[in-house]
């Protein structure tokens, strides 16, 4: 979604802005009509009227541009508003240099209107230190008109059939009182007692020499451990899972570079991702506006099968594939070297960001927690996506290494078909196509909106095709043969799980999008604050976050087919669905925080109506 155009500021000099008018002035109440002060939600359908809810009136919505009172003094700075508080009266508002606090509505005023003049006499600047003094000759601004005009949020969310709008990704709200800020920064309400106040607590210029000690907290620690432990534990992982084992011992590292690098393997990184992003320019497909405001083609699955239609004509050619089981490792090591340098190639050209597309957990100032958040929600680097480019180059590569190692497996055997090979690869073959697929719903994902583009989802994106394959390469090594029978009940439950996704992820989205289009408008959903519907009928009638039972579902059916040999011995192949499982799981109770937050008691009564979380009676 387009980021909002900027506006200019009134000035800030003799002049003083009048003050909105307060959302809780008292109102004559009509005969026979009483007002409830407190926000219901109220369980309807979408087809029905929605019972008329007496609400605080809020002067702005999200996404518009302000000037806000900076906590604690008396000063007003451009702002844009991030979220909208109607039962407390309040907003969320995001500075201009990252930092997000919340306000009292009458602290927050439109930037487009003319300052009048105030006939009071208040403590005053000294001449010198007018602003209007330090701007000679500067224009006068010309009054814009009338205020702009509330929009309804179901109208704001109608899109055109022949073009996708992705949602705009939000900072995640907090609360900060001005004790809060004054303890940060010493701020003074004229600027004749103390140096002029600036809206960024952690560059105060009383302690730039000690800046970056002063900024340091336990954050740091944390990222720095998940960027050590995180390849370490896939380096682990996939030493102690070569050949026929796959047991939970402490590995063997080697101790030679060449046992982990060659030159061949990272150029054939770089060419496949090249490749990659030569397909995407391809005049097929869907157009989308991300985030950060550029037209993207939706042509990822057709690119992808351009991809897989290479490897028949190698056959035929019969050019040698086993250099991707040869080099299996090595190509891994140079993927996480590939994620290093595209999270400081994103650090860097955050520096020209805009401040829509500004990512607050990745600016703090502290170097480490900003290089594993991210800058950046959708940094955009050379005419190229580089979040959007990153999750479907991870689904191609999932797709490629998958058909070539059952190539080569046929080809080993003398051209024997092992059916449990296939099937276990053509399980992760089919998720990835239908990911890019359907990539148009990518931009509603937790990854799209909340994340933002660093080392944590780069280093995920680009360690994710080397998890699953692990499977595929344990099958071939051992050779595991299963009964027709046991082929058949494995892929039930991957069809099952199949279905639960992609139908609960595709009402999802498509109610994201348009709730009153006609594939679910008849849905019945939960009033909610601001405007906003919870869906609570369908798939999400059931659980409250279905596609992730179907997402579990899939990753246990792709390691069944090695359960039978592996049993209890060689652990670590279950490592994908173990990990899945324990993610999810904290991914709920996040998801659940923000929801509550987000919709406020609405969210309350559709977990009374819907109890479960992923499984029914269980989680």
């Amino acid at each position: 979604m387009a980021p909002p155009r900027k506006s200019r500021s009134s000035s800030r000099g003799r002049t003083s802005a009048k003050s909105p008018k307060s959302p809780n002035m008292p109102k004559k109440k009509s005969p026979g009509r009483t007002s409830s002060k407190s926000s219901t939600s109220v369980v309807t359908s979408a087809t029905s009227t929605t019972p008329f809810v007496k609400e605080n009136k809020m002067d702005f919505q999200e996404g518009g541009k302000v000037m806000a009172r900076w906590p604690g003094t008396n000063l007003f700075f451009r702002a844009n508003v991030t979220y909208v508080r109607e039962d407390d009266n309040e907003y969320d508002v995001l500075y201009e240099d990252g930092t997000v606090y919340t306000v009292k509505a009458k602290d927050v005023k439109s930037n487009l209107a003319v300052p009048k003049k105030d006939s009071r006499r208040s403590r005053s600047r000294s001449r010198g230190r007018s602003p209007a003094r330090k701007n000679p000759g500067r224009p006068t601004r010309k009054s814009t008109g009338s205020p702009n005009k509330t929009v309804s949020p179901a109208r704001t969310r109608r899109s055109s059939r022949s073009a996708v709008k992705a949602p705009k990704p939000e900072p995640a709200p907090m609360r900060s009182s001005a004790r809060l800020a004054n303890a940060k920064i010493e701020l003074s309400s004229d600027e004749d007692d103390g140096p002029k106040a600036i809206p960024n607590p952690s560059h105060s210029k009383g302690k730039k020499n000690m800046g970056f000690l002063f900024n340091m907290d336990f954050s740091w620690v944390q990222s720095l451990f998940f960027m050590v432990l995180s390849p370490l534990v896939l380096i682990a992982l996939h030493l102690n899972c070569q050949g026929k084992s796959c047991k939970l011992v402490q590995p063997a590292f080697p101790k030679k570079l060449t046992d982990y690098w060659n030159l061949e393997a990272f150029l054939a990184v770089v060419a496949f991702s090249i490749i990659a992003r030569l397909l995407a320019f391809i005049p097929l497909g869907r157009t989308v506006r991300s985030a950060s405001g550029h037209n993207l083609r939706l042509n990822g699955f057709l690119s992808m099968l351009t991809i897989l239609a290479v490897v028949p004509g190698l056959v035929y050619r019969k050019v040698d594939l086993k250099f991707v089981s040869v080099n299996y490792f090595k190509l891994m090591i140079s993927a996480l070297i590939f994620s290093v340098v595209a999270s400081i190639v994103a650090f860097i050209s955050a520096r020209w960001a805009k401040r829509s597309n500004i990512n607050p957990k990745g600016n703090t100032g502290n170097f480490i927690v900003d290089l594993v958040n991210g800058r950046e929600f959708n940094p955009w680097f050379v005419k190229v996506d580089l979040k959007f480019q990153t999750f479907r180059l991870s689904m191609m590569a999932l797709a490629m290494i998958n058909v070539l190692l059952v190539v080569q497996s046929i080809q080993d055997n003398s051209g024997k078909v092992n059916p449990t090979v296939v099937l276990a690869a053509t399980f992760q073959v089919l998720y990835a196509l239908d990911k890019l697929f359907f990539e148009e719903y990518y931009f509603f994902t937790s990854d799209a909106m909340n994340s933002g583009y660093g080392f944590s989802l780069i280093n995920s994106y680009f360690s994710f095709p080397f998890i699953p394959t692990l499977i595929t390469r344990y099958i071939i090594a051992n050779n595991i043969q299963l009964l027709v029978w046991q082929l058949v009940a494995i892929g039930f439950m991957n069809a099952l799980g199949y279905v639960i996704f992609r139908a609960s992820e595709t009402q999802r989205c498509e109610f994201a999008k348009d709730p009153n289009s006609p594939t679910v408008k008849h849905l019945a959903y939960v009033a909610a604050n601001s405007g906003r519907r919870i869906l609570c009928s369908g798939w999400n009638g059931l659980v409250r976050y279905p596609n992730y039972l179907g997402e579990l579902l899939m990753q246990w059916s792709w390691v069944l087919p090695a359960a039978k040999l592996a049993g209890s011995a060689d652990l670590l192949i279950y490592y994908l669905p173990v990990f899945t499982t324990l993610m999810l799981i904290f991914r709920v109770a996040e998801a659940n925080t923000r929801n509550r937050r987000r919709y406020g008691p609405g969210w309350d009564t559709y977990c009374q109506k819907v109890s479960a979380n992923v499984i029914p009676k269980v989680y």
